[in-house]
């Protein structure tokens, strides 16, 4: 028998070793095809050059390529594993499919980690592709060759609880561990389909999982064409399980019979246990060789039933088609919080409906409150509990807090972000004046006061960039570091501060009639103005701008009747380290290249990041620099 030959794409680190990202999947992949007599691993890729190496070593692999497209052009595959993050899982797995075909070398099978991609749409396109090039697809779901799994549908299936009336399952989100509970009930239910789905999920408390946010608290009901209900509840207990806590749940899958009930992880308790007319209506435990839920034994025969089914023409117990079920599932429910409605299926979509609701602004992940400063109700978002160094955002003219959602997203993890709405804007308070931007400074002060925060970072774009400079200036004991995204500093002799008196009142009348107009248009006509104005930016600026647009009171115009204080005392008076980001003239961007020699001349603490290519929005035509600041 000719021996398969295995590439396996990401290698990754093992869990738990100095510089690992994940769980290092490509370890647990490589155990199946080291344990199967019919398959060697002869090739490896991956864009870490340490986790390639340690790999290699690790697994005697011959040969390790920096990318996936090298190990393709030079070795004839017949299995690849894919062990990357979900974002690439599609991509990768359409380009090893046609790669082989392209090349004369058609790959027999790929086997990739789940969940299966990041839209539903590209869920169907690897299983459609796969299909087209004769390519034998599975994914990671392992745990249907797990004892306690397979003995509880055997119990079904004998008769011991009845007819089956319910399903359920009790995990932490939808997507990520979700997809494992939701093959596992299609497992129980003999692959039976679903006809509709009927959701509901709640963005605050979302973790991000590699790379993919996920609800903090989620349900699902749906319906098998067989009469069988199925359940789906998510969340960590410190969103649902709040003081004496639920009766129910407390395991990870329960079969609800006529006759009685089976529990499989049992919180605290057994991996296995039935409740029934047979055991007298008590729980009994069945007993299993122990590690049966997550051992893994579980990922070598998942590899080992691929190969018999590659071999033999079967469909593999964790075949695409299969997962397939399970992705429509996990969107279907998303899809009908999105539609506030019941979902029949198939499911008629292409996107990845929560991801779109955090890009709309229809839900944001992290809670909101208001504090009192300066006088007015300030409204805000924070990310954080005060463990972490605190960030404060301060957003441009016309924009709110939630306007900075991407870099809130690029810095959580390491910083408490708090996104504040300045006066006459967002949710805060529109008095009827004090708009400038000495006000706006003493708001930003008031804040960080009311809120405690100890030496906070401040990063203002803009308007708010103004207003970092002055609360700096005028405060400077409140603040550490300060950034300042283009901030709105003009010399004397520009068109805008050169205006009379009767010009500025002019152009305050102007922009007061056209914030008036633009605030009764629909979001949806507002990011279709976004996309035409800003091709560029990324669908997660979209959603807050135009609800930004729909919130912004006219009165903060009146901040603009008078000239503001020069940019050189408020420049000269800093005493924080500071970096003055700056950008194209040419592209629409404030601070000219001789204004940012000028600041850095005037004060030492004051340095230029010059980010070319882009305008006066830096971080959204350029969003990769979010990551550099």
């Amino acid at each position: 028998m000719t021996t398969l030959k295995v590439g396996i794409i990401g290698t990754g680190l093992r869990h738990g070793t100095p510089g690992a990202t994940g769980y290092g999947m490509a370890h647990a992949h490589a155990a199946g095809y080291e344990a199967s007599p019919d398959a060697e691993i002869v090739a490896v890729a991956d864009i870490n050059p340490v986790a390639l190496k340690v790999f290699c070593d690790e697994h005697n692999v011959p040969r390790g390529y920096s990318s996936a497209d090298e190990m393709l052009a030079n070795e004839e595959l017949d299995i690849v594993s894919i062990c990357v993050w979900p974002h690439l899982h599609a991509p990768m797995t359409i380009k090893v499919a046609e790669a082989g075909v392209k090349a004369g070398k058609p790959i027999k099978a790929i086997h990739c980690e789940k969940p299966m991609a990041l839209t539903y749409g590209d869920a169907k396109k690897m299983v459609e592709v796969c299909d087209a090039n004769n390519v034998l697809l599975t994914f990671n779901h392992m745990r249907r060759f797990g004892a306690p799994y397979r003995k509880a549908k055997a119990l079904l299936k004998e008769g011991a609880i009845g007819e089956l009336e319910r399903l359920e399952a009790y995990t932490s989100n939808l997507y990520d561990w979700g997809t494992h509970w939701f093959d596992m009930l299609f497992f129980y239910n003999d692959e039976t389909p679903v006809e509709w789905v009927i959701g509901q999920t709640e963005a605050k408390g979302s973790p991000l999982v590699y790379g993919v946010m996920m609800e903090g608290q989620g349900l699902s009901f749906f319906k098998y064409a067989n009469g069988v209900a199925g359940l789906m509840v998510t969340g960590s207990k410190s969103f649902y399980g709040q003081g004496a806590g639920f009766r129910s749940g407390g395991c990870g899958n329960r079969l609800i019979g006529s006759k009685g009930t089976i529990e499989v992880a049992v919180e605290g308790g057994p991996e296995l246990r039935i409740r029934s007319e047979g055991t007298g209506g008590v729980w009994q435990t069945i007993e299993l060789e122990p590690g049966g839920l997550h051992g893994s034994h579980l990922h070598v025969e998942a590899i080992a039933d691929l190969i018999d089914a590659l071999r033999s023409g079967r469909e593999p117990e964790l075949s695409g088609h299969r997962a397939l079920q399970t992705a429509e599932l996990i969107f279907a429910t998303y899809e009908s919080s999105r539609r506030r409605g019941r979902v029949d299926l198939p499911l008629d979509i292409e996107d990845a409906p929560f991801s779109e609701m955090l890009n709309n602004d229809d839900i944001t992940t992290w809670p909101e409150a208001y504090v009192g400063a300066n006088g007015i109700k300030l409204h805000y978002w924070r990310t954080g509990d005060g463990s972490k160094p605190p960030l404060v955002l301060c957003h441009g003219f016309s924009d709110n807090g939630l306007c900075w959602t991407p870099v809130a997203r690029a810095l959580e993890a390491d910083f408490d972000v708090i996104m504040y709405d300045a006066r006459g804007h967002g949710l805060s308070d529109a008095p009827d004046e004090g708009y400038t931007t000495k006000d706006h400074a003493a708001d930003l002060a008031g804040l960080v006061k009311a809120l405690g925060l100890e030496k906070p970072a401040i990063l203002g774009h803009s308007m708010g960039g103004s207003t970092v400079g002055m609360a700096a200036a005028t405060t400077p004991e409140l603040f550490g570091k300060v950034l300042l995204e283009d901030p709105a500093w003009r010399e004397d002799t520009s068109p805008r501060q050169a205006m009379s008196e009767e010009e500025r009142e002019a152009w305050v009348h102007q922009r007061r009639d056209n914030i008036v107009a633009q605030s009764k248009l629909s979001r949806k006509a507002l990011i279709a103005m976004s996309r035409e104005q800003s091709p560029t930016w990324s669908a997660a600026e979209r959603g807050p701008w135009a609800t930004s647009k729909q919130q912004f009171s006219p009165n903060v115009v009146t901040g603009r009747k008078s000239k503001p204080r020069p940019w050189r005392e408020i420049a000269a008076a800093i005493e924080s380290p500071t970096l003055l980001i700056t950008a194209d003239i040419d592209k629409g961007a404030i601070i000219t290249t001789e204004l940012a020699k000028a600041a850095e001349e005037l004060n030492a603490m004051i340095k230029v990041a010059h980010i070319a290519g882009v305008g006066h929005s830096i971080r959204r035509e350029d969003s990769m620099h979010i990551w550099r600041w």
